[in-house]
């Protein structure tokens, strides 16, 4: 599939940690005092709908199962729960498919999550089809103020997420099974029965909160999590209010967000994540679950990384290296360098000649020359940085042969020289 490229117009442009932090802060300038706070959502495809995972792939039409059946297998890891939304939370974390969205109060943590890598994507613009990686994105709201687990709307809404609208959803079902669920009082399900008293309760099913959840772990503190509850209730009515049906319904909660928001340049992406490496903003920080902190590891040390020779069996009737023991390799290493120029006059020019003077030198060990394994070493370390320069795997190690080769027969000129008979 091929995505039309993002129309950056007037938005704002991310290419570094400081422009973000800068573009963050006359946003609170700007500030108008509609909400104490303002939520922040990073993520690494501009193409992507806002929606939580519930909404995708119609899984919405089982979300009664997912909420249930998970309490009936495993009731011990939510006895200590005591509202629906805190057991949602705890799904979230794991992975199950619920009605919330991930958000974050630090600025630093969405345009990490903005600047992960997606993996290139094929658009078309008016020059034709091409690949690249995609916009990063940073999507910001301050029209909520916080709602807790307790509060009666969020309670409402958690409910009928846990409710199978498919079978009973007229309003009357509903505002009963609420009652009968302690939700609400007996007073509040008749003033909602009515034609006046209805419109209070379908506000409340058609609105979105911003909740700071009470259950709380490692992770979420970690990334200053917040979860926009999405409700989008649909509500066919008719004259009888009691008979009006309630249904499930998903959306994309684009709305629910400014207009403008920040993006990045999927070419910016990796130079922005290291700097957020250096404001302790990474993988290793925001994920404390083990598999992360390997993960991290791995990423932090894979620029060391050097070629490795290829496993070579030791052949015990190979016949011995005439090359003497007692040659100096110190002095040996020094003749090499001096004369590289020399050596490789004619395979290599000299600017290459001077890149591969670090390369031979990082090779050097004991007796380098009489071991394969680190002629095999630098033999592929040449190959590399041909082939980064010509492009051509096959050449490049066709200098790598041609390189290691005058490499060689200097060990063998220098040793005809400076040492007699073996001496």
């Amino acid at each position: 599939m091929a995505y039309k490229e993002l129309e950056v117009g007037e938005l704002t442009e991310i290419d570094s940690v400081s422009s973000f932090i800068s573009a963050v802060k006359a946003l609170k300038e700007s500030d108008d005092g509609t909400s104490t706070e303002l939520y922040f959502r990073g993520q690494d495809a501009e193409f992507w709908d806002i929606e939580p995972s519930i909404f995708r792939n119609n899984m919405l039409s089982i979300e009664h199962r997912l909420m249930q059946i998970p309490l009936q297998k495993i009731p011990a890891e939510f006895k200590e729960f005591h509202t629906t939304f805190d057991i949602m939370t705890k799904y979230q974390h794991y992975g199950m498919c619920t009605r919330l969205l991930d958000l974050t109060t630090n600025p630093l943590v969405a345009l990490y999550f903005a600047c992960k890598c997606h993996g290139e994507e094929s658009y078309i613009d008016d020059d034709g089809e091409e690949k690249h990686e995609p916009y990063g994105v940073i999507y910001y709201t301050r029209n909520y103020y916080p709602s807790l687990p307790t509060d009666l709307e969020v309670q409402i809404v958690s409910a009928l997420a846990n409710y199978d609208l498919s079978k009973e959803n007229t309003v009357a079902n509903v505002l009963a099974r609420l009652k009968r669920d302690h939700i609400i009082d007996e007073e509040t399900r008749k003033k909602w029965s009515t034609q006046n008293g209805f419109q209070e309760f379908a506000k409340i099913v058609q609105e979105n909160y911003m909740v700071t959840p009470t259950y709380t772990n490692e992770r979420l503190r970690k990334q200053s999590g917040v979860f926009l509850l999405a409700s989008l209730f649909s509500v066919s009515g008719v004259a009888d209010i009691a008979k009006s049906v309630i249904s499930k319904s998903r959306g994309d909660l684009r709305n629910a967000f400014e207009k403008e928001f920040f993006f990045i340049r999927g070419e910016n992406k990796e130079e922005i994540l290291k700097e957020l490496d250096l404001y302790n903003i990474n993988e290793a920080t925001l994920f404390p679950e083990l598999e992360h902190q390997l993960s991290y590891i791995k990423y932090i040390n894979s620029g060391n990384v050097q070629a490795v020779a290829d496993f070579e069996k030791y052949d015990t009737h190979a016949k011995a290296d005439s090359t003497p023991q007692n040659l100096d390799d110190e002095s040996l290493n020094t003749y090499i360098l001096s004369n590289l120029s020399n050596l490789l006059s004619g395979i290599a020019k000299p600017k290459e000649i001077e890149d591969l003077k670090g390369i031979i030198q990082s090779n050097f060990a004991v007796d380098w020359y009489n071991r394969d394994a680190i002629i095999s070493k630098l033999r592929m370390s040449i190959s590399g940085y041909y082939f980064v320069k010509l492009k051509d795997k096959k050449e490049a190690k066709e200098k790598a042969v041609q390189i290691t080769t005058c490499l060689r027969q200097a060990v063998n000129d220098y040793t005809a020289t400076n040492i007699k008979g073996g001496e």
